[in-house]
């Protein structure tokens, strides 16, 4: 077993499934950091009080390094922030992709602490995902480090760590199962299965004043139903990876996992959910920044060949 559990972190792969969530997670950061400048929430949100922010960071007993080591003036938090934008287009475009992801990483942190109610528990999310994807070589393949270094887009070729991309699994697992579990409320269990319904319309989150939602209310309830059930789901991802992991033992369950694809299932449930409550709530980046982790499920010669029949290239 121990023997296991090392070569487990020591095993290496192509570094394709890696670079495409780089890819997701630092184009959403990007978008989503200048869709604050376009609303004009960059001062607002990251000054202190005195220079025209929300914030009273100044009076705290643990003030943000950001205004300990520089002036606490509108100046500096539009300074952080636009190196924040700058360091997610050189991460997303994978250039000095270790350095852009540590300032990001870095300054996203800081920039969280200025006014912590404005912090979402997306963004808490994105940064433990650029963290592994920090300490990771995502920037290996698709990327403009690897093309100056190996003259390519798709890097070397010479493997790399799986170990991050297998964080980032557990990290989708436990996600999805604790946010079942803390689904506790009357409106998300039998015989009520109304939390969607609610959710359609409450005039925060619906995008419309849809008259059918009662009419389908029942449709509203399986959906709630389905979507409950499926976030208790959330080891089935970790059961996929073991079993695929450990295909000599014996097993019903395991034989299941072998001869169907229940991962892409799972999967395949999920973005259906997220994709469609985006269409029906105003739920800002949540749902894509939950889909960019869902390359990470994917394994490498996956991706390589999916690459190849798209360029016309035999596999």
């Amino acid at each position: 077993m121990i023997r296991w559990w090392v070569g487990l972190w020591d095993r290496r792969e192509a570094p394709t499934s890696l670079a495409v969530v780089r890819i997701l997670v630092g184009a959403l950061i990007l978008v989503d950091l200048l869709e604050l400048a376009r609303l004009d929430l960059v001062v607002p949100l990251y000054a202190p009080r005195p220079a025209g922010g929300m914030a009273g960071v100044l009076g705290r007993e643990l003030v943000p390094e950001l205004y300990r080591w520089l002036p606490a003036t509108a100046q500096t938090a539009t300074a952080a922030f636009w190196l924040a934008v700058v360091a997610a287009a050189t991460f997303t475009a994978g250039l000095s992709t270790r350095l852009s992801a540590v300032v990001l990483l870095l300054l996203l942190a800081q920039l969280s602490l200025i006014l912590p109610p404005a912090d979402r528990g997306i963004d808490m999310l994105l940064r433990n995902a650029l963290m592994v994807l920090a300490f990771s070589r995502c920037g290996a393949a698709g990327s403009v480090d690897a093309r100056l270094r190996a003259g390519r887009w798709s890097g070397d070729g010479q493997p790399v760590p799986s170990w991050p991309r297998y964080l980032l699994v557990v990290q989708l697992a436990v996600l999805y199962t604790s946010a079942g579990m803390q689904k506790v409320a009357s409106a998300w269990l039998p015989p009520d299965w109304s939390a969607l319904w609610v959710a359609l319309r409450d005039p925060h989150f619906q995008r419309g004043a849809w008259p059918w939602v009662d009419e389908l209310f029942v449709l509203t309830q399986a959906a709630t139903a389905i979507t409950w059930l499926w976030e208790w789901l959330g080891p089935v991802i970790l059961l996929a990876f073991w079993y695929r992991d450990t295909p000599g033992r014996p097993g019903r369950l395991r034989a299941a996992f072998r001869r169907y694809p229940l991962l892409a299932l799972y999967l395949g449930v999920g973005a259906l959910f997220h994709l469609g409550t985006h269409l029906g709530l105003r739920l800002g980046i949540f749902p894509f920044a939950v889909l960019s982790l869902y390359p990470a499920a994917v394994h490498p010669e996956t991706w390589g060949a999916l690459f190849r029949r798209l360029r016309g290239v035999p596999s």
